[in-house]
């Protein structure tokens, strides 16, 4: 019996990134991408009723930031993974990430790795 898909929730607000991210992740059998949400506030609203297993969060978004999304997020599903992406120096976010407890990916190089990343993600709850 093969397993449930992945479900992924991408939240960015630029949407040419936002529309190669799905794309990727469309040829991918194992991963179903549920939205995609434009800033912080939609993916809050997005994330429960489309049941995501993993949220892909920008950390730069108008409306609400990707740090406060996340907390929200977490606080209503715990067990929710959420896994930043940016585009800002490691040093300059990675005491921000721990604490609201998010993994993150470099938006350089997102298209090599984002897929392990979800897979990797999911193997661990």
């Amino acid at each position: 019996m093969t397993p449930d898909p992945v479900r992924v929730l991408i939240v960015d607000d630029h949407d040419v990134f936002a529309g190669a991210l799905e794309a990727l992740l469309d040829r991918c059998a194992d991963i179903s991408v549920v939205g995609v949400a434009h800033d912080g506030a939609e993916a809050v609203e997005l994330a429960d009723s489309a049941e995501a297993d993993v949220v892909l969060m920008d950390l730069s978004m108008p409306v609400l930031d990707g740090f406060e999304a996340a907390r929200r997020l977490r606080e209503r599903r715990a067990a929710l993974t959420v896994i930043a992406l940016t585009g800002h120096a490691q040093e300059e976010v990675a005491d921000r990430l721990r604490e609201h407890g998010m993994t993150y990916l470099s938006k350089d190089l997102v298209h090599e790795h984002v897929i392990d990343a979800i897979r990797a993600a999911v193997q661990q709850h």
